[in-house]
């Protein structure tokens, strides 16, 4: 029906648009984007720039240089799109994490955190880039955490989504192992859900140098995907697929049902 209308209009080479493979603004995101809201004056790094809301509010905030970097090619074109939209700025990477790139005064990250089975991965890839977490929920998590260092400022901070779907005892081994190398972690902002509870962690280096660490003595020094995306692909041409509920309130937009800076 709508083709014949568009040819009676002479219309002949109208495609529809189809929804980008890219993880939607949720509550995880907003969190970050209190966070990025902060970050005037300095330089940021977004990694996994999803649908580019965190790095385009950094931006809108007055931070002096933005990069955001994922894998998803249509992640980074919507990124693209929303900082055009809003008339900033953004370095664009396509990389995996933070991988070629150097060190940041602030890093923003909304890693995906989802348990998830190898019989429950999305068949998109892309989709699937942005919800799997490993078995835990901490496989990016965990990648994160050993790169970190390498590209926080002396003086950075970090702040990362982690959510309590992810495995608690993984989750704490994580925290205690970034401060048993002398870096510190506070709760910067939390948000509790229907059956899920988000936070953002703050992460800062102040690492021991190798004297303190023999010594003992500190140096001196200065945390609802799934089926969203699939309500999504279910608009276009592919069809639905498996995936996560699109509940406005999503604490169940979270979880899994038998769901991505």
């Amino acid at each position: 029906m709508l083709a014949q209308v568009l040819r009676r209009a002479g219309i002949r080479n109208f495609r529809p648009v189809e929804p980008l493979p890219v993880y939607p603004r949720r509550e995880d995101t907003d969190l970050l984007c209190e966070m990025a809201r902060r970050c005037r004056g300095l330089s940021v790094l977004e990694i996994g720039a999803g649908s580019g809301a965190v790095a385009v509010a950094a931006a809108r905030a007055g931070a002096r240089s933005v990069t955001a970097t994922d894998l998803n090619p249509h992640a980074l074109r919507a990124a693209r799109l929303a900082a055009r939209e809003k008339g900033v700025r953004i370095r664009l990477v396509r990389t995996d994490l933070a991988r070629g790139l150097g060190r940041f005064e602030r890093i923003l990250a909304n890693p995906p955190y989802l348990p998830t089975q190898v019989a429950e991965r999305d068949p998109d890839p892309w989709t699937n880039l942005a919800l799997d977490g490993g078995q835990d929920g901490c496989r990016v998590l965990a990648r994160l955490f050993s790169t970190l260092p390498a590209h926080l400022s002396e003086e950075g901070r970090a702040y990362v989504v982690v959510s309590t779907l992810q495995d608690p005892g993984r989750l704490r081994r994580l925290r205690s192992g970034w401060r048993a190398r002398g870096g510190s972690v506070r709760v910067a902002a939390r948000r509790s859900l229907e059956g899920e509870r988000l936070e953002v962690w703050e992460l800062r280096r102040r690492f021991a140098s190798p004297r303190a660490r023999r010594t003992g003595r500190p140096s001196r020094g200065t945390t609802s995907r799934r089926r969203i995306l699939a309500r999504n692909r279910s608009a276009s041409s592919r069809g639905p697929g498996p995936g996560r509920n699109g509940a406005p309130d999503a604490a169940s937009a979270r979880r899994r049902s038998p769901p991505g800076s």
